[in-house]
């Protein structure tokens, strides 16, 4: 193997991490991006007391992880499929039936970019400078894509497949551009991966502070390098993770507010007693430990969450 061969993924690589990297650093891309947030907020607040079952929903608390890369998959595998339906037409010299049957998955595609669009827009509004202007512009080339299928499956349903077909193949090539940046988000920038860190193992108890030292404020200890963070609520003692699992809020800055507790930065909520989801940006489960008092010290041991 050459050393031509072997630079080209290097350069490959590069190339695609300079364009995130500079993309993250269009500072104008600010202003726009948080007066989407802000249409996105009076949306939400549009739907009244469903507003937490609506955001949950789409969030994909109810599923244990968000929901958007699920539902991404829904129109690019049907527009990857007309595609290859497209070249099959083309070389059996445009046979009506592989027409029909292309212009079918494209349909399916395009109404499958409405559950992504929804659940993209809804994770989004919750990220914060390089990953927010990121995002920005995946949405932007999702929405180019998404005009070009429309357009595409009306050209087709009006005889005109040739300029449906270069539509669509169009947008393909875009669907894959915004798909690199969709995977850097989430595999750069950890987005809708599990923050929370390092967990407590083991059945054995652990002296942590007095309980004395319990004055009201959340504290936070480290248990064999794991960082917890305790609460006292009413005449119990509450032992989480130190890290909110959405984007790695300090939970010692959070707060217990009716029998949940609170993440300081996107108001994601827990319940005291498991660690569960009750309230999204957050799908996955705050870790959460026993406890006990002895001998004037709280005690910590390994939980299941």
């Amino acid at each position: 193997m050459t050393e031509r061969s072997h630079r080209s993924p290097d350069r490959i690589r590069n190339y695609g991490h300079a364009a995130v990297t500079s993309l993250g650093r269009q500072e104008w891309l600010d202003r726009p991006s948080y007066r989407l947030e802000h249409g996105l907020t009076f949306l939400f607040a549009a739907v009244g007391r469903y507003r937490d079952r609506v955001s949950n929903a789409l969030h994909g608390t109810w599923l244990g992880h968000p929901l958007h890369p699920a539902l991404t998959s829904v129109p690019t595998g049907a527009v990857t499929t007309t595609v290859a339906m497209d070249a099959a037409s083309v070389l059996s010299g445009g046979d009506a039936q592989w027409r029909d049957a292309s212009r079918f998955a494209l349909g399916v595609g395009l109404a499958g970019s409405v559950g992504a669009a929804a659940t993209g827009l809804t994770d989004w509004q919750h990220t914060h400078e390089q990953s927010r202007r990121v995002g920005v512009v995946h949405g932007l080339l999702n929405g180019v894509a998404t005009s070009l299928y429309a357009l595409s499956w009306w050209d087709r349903r009006n005889g005109r497949h040739r300029r449906g077909m270069a539509c669509s193949a169009l947008g393909y090539g875009i669907t894959l551009s915004s798909g690199y940046l969709g995977g850097a988000l989430v595999y750069g920038s950890g987005a809708g991966v599990d923050r929370s860190g390092a967990r407590l193992s083991g059945a054995h108890w652990t002296p942590v502070l007095p309980a004395t030292a319990l004055d009201g404020q959340p504290r936070r200890v480290d248990v064999d390098g794991v960082g917890v963070v305790l609460y006292r609520a009413d005449d119990r003692v509450l032992a989480v993770g130190a890290r909110c699992p959405h984007l790695g809020a300090p939970m010692d800055d959070g707060w217990i507010d009716r029998g949940r507790i609170v993440c300081p930065w996107h108001g994601s909520r827990f319940a005291c007693e498991s660690g569960e989801v009750l309230r999204g940006p957050a799908t996955a489960a705050l870790p959460h430990y026993p406890t006990r008092i002895r001998h004037g010290y709280v005690e910590v041991r390994g939980g299941t969450k």
